[in-house]
């Protein structure tokens, strides 16, 4: 499948194809790909390494140089402004002050994409399938109205829909943490992060993979980053950022919508949980500790 195709089905428009690819390009030996589907927690868990004044880059709305530095493209201004609450308007000016290497580079893309890329190493993020799938759904037909993902009237029928692969939205996750998984053992350094042990434990938790990728911080640093990038203090600043926008429309949907682990046992039903307990959806899930064939 090409890489055309595959952001036909994704629904992702020319602008950021072409912005993305531009940046695959320049990645290289001391990049680490932060790899997730969406709705698993990047905006938290890039927020946290942007607090902790890492390079942790966008490709999807940021312009990636081969040195290692990162510029803010002016057209996702206000996209990114409510995305996080670390502000990256100074970003340049301070860039001699940031390390530059590792950059850490956010990707919703399988590892066939960034094969030809001799990356240093892989970053798996990951969200129970049942939080994770409701979560993007919300964002796609809330936040991004993609009108590919609003010809599905219900959830349930957006997981039958094609994802970025071609395939229904429970198979794309699938392959996508399948061949994420496969793949860890060719990169010189690896780890794993679920969201949820991101959201209840994340001092030891993010201690743990920071070490796993041969990151120092101190632990005064994690503690504040951590802070910062709650829940909280995330959705009071896209709130900020909404009323002070172009739009100046305060009361737009949020992509900050509610960061809470398990909250399918809200909507659960049971044709829905059939969906996700069988299957290969419900086998690699299992493989990253997640028990989709229980009630």
């Amino acid at each position: 499948m090409s890489e055309k195709i595959y952001y036909l089905l994704h629904g992702i428009q020319d602008r950021y194809n072409a912005l993305y690819q531009d940046n695959i390009e320049v990645l290289g030996d001391q990049d680490i790909a932060v790899a997730s589907i969406g709705g698993s927690g990047q905006s938290l868990l890039g927020n946290i390494l942007l607090e902790l004044e890492l390079n942790y880059a966008d490709p999807y709305i940021d312009a990636l140089n081969a040195d290692g530095t990162s510029r803010p493209v002016p057209a996702y201004a206000e996209y990114r402004s409510r995305l996080a609450a670390t502000d990256r308007s100074t970003w340049d000016e301070n860039a001699q002050e940031r390390p530059r290497w590792p950059r850490f580079v956010k990707t919703h893309l399988t590892p066939e994409f960034l094969e030809p890329r001799p990356l240093l190493g892989a970053w798996i993020l990951i969200r129970d399938p049942r939080d994770s799938l409701y979560s993007w759904h919300k964002f796609r037909t809330n936040f991004a109205k993609d009108p590919l993902d609003l010809m599905a009237h219900t959830f349930e029928q957006w997981l039958e829909q094609p994802g970025p692969a071609g395939v229904t939205r429970l198979e794309d996750w699938s392959s996508f943490y399948d061949s994420w998984d496969k793949v860890r053992a060719n990169f010189q350094r690896s780890t794993v992060t679920t969201f949820e042990d991101l959201k209840t434990n994340p001092v030891p938790t993010l201690r743990k993979n920071l070490e796993d990728l041969e990151v120092d911080v101190k632990q005064a640093d994690l503690l504040k980053a951590i802070e910062r990038s709650s829940f909280e203090s995330m959705r009071a600043h896209e709130e900020k950022s909404s009323a002070t926008g172009s739009s100046g429309n305060a009361t737009r949907t949020r992509i900050m919508r509610s960061g809470t682990p398990n909250e399918w046992h809200n909507w659960m039903t049971p044709s829905l949980h059939q969906k996700f307990s069988t299957g290969q959806i419900a086998e690699v899930a299992h493989r990253f500790g997640y028990k989709t064939t229980a009630s």
